[in-house]
């Protein structure tokens, strides 16, 4: 495995931005939480569709602090208000302040090839986060709104589980090791350079040495 460091340097580097990331993640939590919030609310209204008024839509979210000060996404069916519930934004937040610090520990080329992959890495946990989300608030409706068959009650009920436990200890490896695939496994641009062969000489690819052929000394008498 080709990281361009060594084990234990790598190891200080990743232990130091999952502390500057824990630090500086308290203050950004709440904008965060109301991005995941708006776009999470986009997503589910995209699935709600319906020429029915009734059931057009039914999702209202909104953020709001709990009772220990800190961030939540609540949300309710607007068609039965009963069915409500809250999911903390540090349990759906927690795989950032792990995966952060493995992009920027991971060497790269160039601070723009870095900073790249780290975009890319954060699309990624966002759209987990928002199929997250969604799928906790469709588990609750199935379990609780009359409607939904057994299999539907189901399937987002192990939904729900998978995405719990996935989301936070393995999405952040997954979407890393994805991202440094090759360099992972020192593959393409990233493998260790073979050591060259001696070069060949053009006639024949033979090096001579020696008399010429064909060619005898003249003993002097």
């Amino acid at each position: 495995m080709r990281l361009g460091v060594k084990p234990l340097v790598f190891l200080g580097r990743l232990l130091l931005f999952f502390f500057l990331t824990y630090v500086l993640w308290r203050p950004l939590e709440p904008a965060y939480t109301q991005l995941l919030a708006t776009l999470t609310s986009g997503f589910l209204h995209l699935t709600e569709r319906s020429s029915d008024p009734n059931f057009n839509q039914v999702t209202n979210m909104h953020v709001r602090e709990t009772t220990e000060g800190r961030p939540a996404i609540f949300y309710q069916h607007r068609r039965f208000p009963t069915v409500q519930d809250g999911i903390p934004a540090e349990w759906v937040q927690a795989n950032l302040v792990l995966l952060i610090p493995l992009m920027l520990a991971t060497p790269a080329r160039t601070y723009q090839q870095k900073f790249k992959r780290l975009a890319l890495a954060l699309g990624l946990a966002v759209l987990l986060q928002v199929l997250d989300i969604a799928v906790t608030v469709k588990a609750l409706y199935a379990s609780s709104i009359p409607g939904y068959g057994p299999v539907a009650r189901w399937l987002y009920g192990f939904g729900n589980s998978f995405v719990q436990g996935m989301d936070t200890q393995l999405f952040p490896f997954a979407i890393w090791g994805g991202i440094h695939f090759n360099q992972l496994l020192g593959l393409g641009s990233w493998a260790p350079v073979k050591a060259r062969a001696p070069a060949a000489t053009a006639a024949g690819g033979r090096v001579r040495s020696g008399r010429p052929k064909g060619k005898k000394t003249e003993r002097r008498a």
